[in-house]
């Protein structure tokens, strides 16, 4: 699914940039550190973080993402990102990859089994683990939903509301991790040229197919607004950062 989607998402994330580093000065790293990637995507955070450790390893499954994630590598002038195709579950610690002094996950864990997938990021990791995921609805579900619903046969896309930092808190809660929570309004900001961009982006990142695409473009039409000689979509939404030590340490 990510293959198809890969580019479309890189773009999406550069536009993020100044919540990035935001983020990422919010971890604590050192500079002979390594971070271990969950989900790295096209790197958003393993790219800026390669620049502040001493490596890092980014695993995805997706090898289109990955790809992506080179050639961000690569216009960095980076060579301390080693990337891993795989998924998470089928990672073996001391096989596939050895524990890293920190290990991220953003919006990146939707395992079957969040337990097992958690306790292998506490296995894979030495010092710190930081889990960035929603508080609350997030940036599209409010949106996607209506759009589905209304303009795609009264369909539910994901059958309700996705859950949010609550139930990783309390799987951890109830493995004896007590970790820390801090809670940040964000916003989500997307430019585009002219309708037509938006409605080829929106297609491609949201596999509508060519049939809809009047009904689509008609409720874009709606929902962007005009900044700057182009078309913006600014959604916000509330993040939360969940992060512990490893052995109790501060």
């Amino acid at each position: 699914m990510w293959d198809k989607r890969a580019k479309e998402f890189n773009r999406s994330t550069r536009e993020r940039s100044e919540r990035t580093e935001e983020q990422v000065a919010g971890f604590r790293l050192d500079p002979g550190w390594s971070v271990l990637d969950v989900g790295a995507g096209t790197g958003r955070l393993s790219v800026p973080i390669a620049r502040r450790v001493s490596h890092v390893t980014a695993v995805d499954p997706s090898g289109g993402m990955l790809d992506c994630l080179r050639e961000n590598i690569a216009g960095e002038g980076l060579a301390n990102v080693t990337c891993l195709q795989k998924r998470w579950e089928d990672v073996q610690l001391g096989v596939d990859i050895e524990p890293h002094d920190v290990v991220i996950a953003s919006h990146s864990l939707g395992m079957f089994d969040l337990e097992e997938a958690v306790a292998k990021m506490d296995a894979a990791s030495r010092r710190y683990v930081y889990i960035l995921t929603a508080a609350g609805k997030w940036f599209f579900d409010d949106l996607e939903e209506e759009l589905w619903e209304r303009e795609f046969d009264g369909h539910h896309r994901r059958g309700g509301w996705r859950s949010d930092y609550m139930l990783l808190y309390n799987v951890l809660h109830d493995m004896g991790i007590y970790a820390n929570v801090e809670i940040r309004d964000v916003e989500h900001v997307q430019r585009y040229e002219n309708l037509d961009e938006a409605v080829g982006r929106w297609r491609e990142m949201r596999d509508i197919p060519e049939e809809k695409e009047d009904d689509l473009r008609e409720y874009l039409s709606n929902k962007l607004v005009e900044e700057g000689g182009g078309l913006v979509s600014r959604r916000k939404a509330k993040s939360a950062m969940i992060w512990w030590p490893k052995g109790g340490g501060s």
